[in-house]
């Protein structure tokens, strides 16, 4: 499986909306925050991968993701994962 091109272009929303992680599924999985693995990595493991970034222990780290940035991608998602 070929990993995630994140680099910004026109095509990147396309990518990450239709990408499927061999152990979270749909990275994005539209109008369903919960069942993203986007989201559920960052929560925390998901299946056989880690909650990222990897320096993140447990909630509260300075190398965790803030909650409101989680809280922000994850109405992203539920409103629908525009563009």
């Amino acid at each position: 499986m070929n990993p995630l091109d994140l680099m910004i272009d026109g095509e990147l929303h396309t990518r990450v909306s239709s990408h499927v992680t061999k152990n979270c599924g749909n990275l994005i999985d539209t109008g369903n925050p919960e069942e993203s693995g986007l989201i559920r990595i960052l929560k925390g493991p998901c299946g056989g991968t880690p909650r990222m970034p990897l320096e993140c222990v447990s909630d509260g780290d300075a190398a965790c993701i803030p909650p409101d940035y989680i809280e922000a991608l994850t109405q992203w998602i539920a409103d629908g994962a525009q563009e």
